[in-house]
């Protein structure tokens, strides 16, 4: 049987490098779905495990930055 895995792995990298290519990059959750092409919810899991992982922080108007 083969298993296909979520592409969250993926997507989480490329999330990740923009924050590093562009430091002073703040991103809403609306923005990482346009950017990756990727439903809103799964963008916003990828965010907020950045965040849980101590990469990013969240601004109060939402937008996530580096930390």
């Amino acid at each position: 049987m083969i298993l296909i895995g979520e592409s969250t792995d993926a997507d989480a990298l490329r999330v990740r490098n923009e924050f590093l290519v562009d430091p002073h990059l703040e991103m809403s959750v609306e923005a990482c779905s346009r950017l990756l092409a990727i439903h809103h919810r799964h963008a916003a899991v990828i965010l907020e495990t950045l965040v849980e992982e101590g990469f990013l922080d969240r601004t109060s108007d939402g937008r996530y930055i580096r930390r």
